[in-house]
Order: structure tokens, then C-alpha cells, then sequence
């Protein structure tokens, strides 16, 4: 992927792009605005809060996605020697012709860069899927127990009938 890609791109494709995002992002602040407010209607406080806690948790993962794109070059610069570079791989040698311009400038000194711009970039994404990932699982979970606490509710209410009471 070549860094001057973005220059040979046409402004009314960039302009689109950031568009639908910035719409996306304003739609989902949105829904969860109205799900926070039918929440205070059926005063369901601990799910306000689970709400709060998702929303943090969304607004850290984008702080933390611009904290890695500010520091992606920063953190190639650092050279750290090559037998700590070459342990823990989790695969074989890497072909010099895919370094980047710190790897190069820290393979010169005979040393290894910290982390590439493109593991950098691999990364981003691999945290961006886990997140992804979690708010789906804890969006699962909690409709499921909500689910559950509407059965245990219906229980009750057959509980309190006379036929119930009357049987056991």
C-alpha cells in the first residue's frame, strides 16, 4: 500500500466516503439517544447504566484507533536489536522488500524496528474486530437476559393465581 495513494484518489470520493461515515456515526448516537430516553421512561436505571458503560467503552476504542494512527510512525522509529526482533515470531523470516522506510533506516544500524507500520495497521484492525466483536456478545447477552427476565415474570404472575396456589 503506497502512502501517496490518497493523493490519486478524486475529492468527491473521499467527500462520500467521509460523509456516510460521519452519517453513520450521527445515526447510531441518535438510536442510542432514543434508547437511553425510552429507558428513563420505563426507569430501567441498570440498563441506563449498561448503556453508559457501551458507549465509554466505544468512545476508548475510538481514542484508542487515533492514538495508534498519531503514534503509528513514532513507534517503527524505534529500534530495538535484532535477536529480541526475532524472538516469539509467530512466523518465519520476512522478506526486506515489504519494509517500510524506519524499517529500512533500523535494519541499517542492525537493528529491528518495534513494530512496522503495516503490523501497526494489522493491529488496529485485530482490536477494531475484538471490540466489534464484544459489543455484539454484550449486546447478545444482555437482550438474552432480558428475555429471560420476561419469562421469570410471566412465571410469577401464574404463581399468584389462585389455580397455581391452589394446586401445590
Amino acid at each position: 500500500m503506497s502512502p501517496d495513494r490518497i493523493l490519486i484518489t478524486p475529492t468527491w470520493a473521499v467527500a462520500t466516503v467521509c460523509f456516510f461515515l460521519i452519517f453513520i456515526s450521527i445515526f447510531i448516537e441518535y438510536l442510542l439517544h432514543l434508547l437511553a430516553k425510552y429507558f428513563n421512561k420505563k426507569r430501567r436505571k441498570y440498563l441506563i447504566q449498561a448503556l453508559y458503560k457501551i458507549k465509554t467503552e466505544l468512545m476508548l476504542l475510538g481514542f484508542v484507533s487515533l492514538m495508534m494512527i498519531v503514534l503509528e510512525k513514532p513507534i517503527a522509529k524505534i529500534c530495538i536489536p535484532k535477536s529480541a526482533g526475532e524472538t516469539f515470531l509467530p512466523c518465519g523470516s520476512v522478506d526486506s522488500s515489504y519494509w517500510s522506510e524506519e524499517e529500512t533506516k533500523c535494519s541499517e544500524q542492525g537493528k529491528a524496528s518495534l513494530l512496522s507500520t503495516e503490523g501497526m495497521t494489522e493491529l488496529r484492525y485485530l482490536i477494531f474486530v475484538l471490540a466489534s466483536f464484544h459489543s455484539v456478545l454484550s449486546i447478545l447477552t444482555f437482550g438474552l437476559g432480558m428475555a429471560k427476565m420476561r419469562r421469570w415474570e410471566s412465571w410469577e404472575a401464574e404463581t399468584r393465581t389462585l389455580d397455581y396456589q391452589f394446586s401445590t
